[in-house]
């Protein structure tokens, strides 16, 4: 499966339309093209995360390199498996873990978050399968992803708690119902943390502070597999409420017949 090409026409528009938000060039779109094609078969699907970081990875490397890096990450339980396709499970149990790490390490923060509804996969995402493409400005976003390709996984835990360590007292500070005020802490919002934030020191800082995160690869990997139990009952009852439903619905119809009564 890894070695086919996509030839899907609506996925290919897609590789398109994400090429040309991309890149300038026609050249540099049409290579991006290429890559998300020969690429696609890893998954048989798409996200734009992987667009990202085919752009990104296009910048420093050869075509053979950034494809070999992109089955490293899609292959490698080092990495992400799983994130680069639509409604990604893999992912959505990560931002779970990264809950539980907010909630252990971060309390204050943590009940901000349930005091405005906020749920972990409405912003992780920027940060773990984007690979922080659009989080980071490029001095501080190349040594995370070389910290990410040396660290696998665990470093995009590390970074988070070093985002929410950072922007924690911000958040706390903020009223209940400030829930665009969060929002903007977490995603790192130009308009809070602009590239020269702190004299320019900011976001190479925090990535300094995410590679001093004491975080063990041991209770990541437990986390993980807790947080993955969890989200399979959930998909459970969701499937089974939607098979309520639509047996409901069913019982609800008007059923019309030919025949009249006598």
């Amino acid at each position: 499966a890894g070695g086919r090409v996509c030839d899907d026409v609506g996925t290919l528009r897609i590789f398109r339309q994400d090429a040309e938000r991309t890149f300038v060039t026609e050249s540099h779109r049409d290579r991006m093209v290429s890559l998300l094609k020969a690429i696609w078969g890893e998954n048989q699907s798409y996200h734009q995360g992987l667009g990202y970081t085919t752009s990104f990875l296009m910048l420093f490397f050869d075509d053979d390199s950034v494809l070999r890096i992109l089955r490293a990450l899609t292959r490698d339980p080092k990495y992400t498996p799983g994130y680069w396709v639509a409604a990604p499970q893999p992912y959505v149990r990560d931002a779970m873990v990264y809950a539980r790490f907010v909630a252990e390490r971060f309390p204050e923060v943590a009940a901000k978050l349930e005091q405005c509804c906020i749920v972990p996969e409405t912003y992780v995402s920027k940060w773990f399968i984007g690979i922080c493409v659009h989080v980071l400005p490029f001095n501080a976003l190349v040594p995370f992803v070389e910290a990410f390709l040396t660290e696998g996984h665990v470093f995009l835990f590390k970074f988070s708690l070093a985002v929410v360590a950072a922007v924690s007292k911000a958040i706390v500070a903020l009223g209940p119902a400030d829930v665009g005020g969060v929002f903007e802490h977490l995603r790192l919002d130009p308009a809070q943390y602009p590239d020269n934030h702190e004299d320019g020191q900011f976001f190479p800082n925090l990535i300094t502070a995410a590679k001093a995160v004491d975080l063990a690869p041991e209770r990541v990997a437990e986390l993980r597999a807790e947080e993955w139990v969890r989200l399979q009952e959930k998909m459970e009852r969701v499937r089974a409420r939607e098979a309520q439903m639509a047996a409901e619905a069913s019982d609800d119809e008007i059923v019309f017949s030919d025949e009249e009564d006598d």
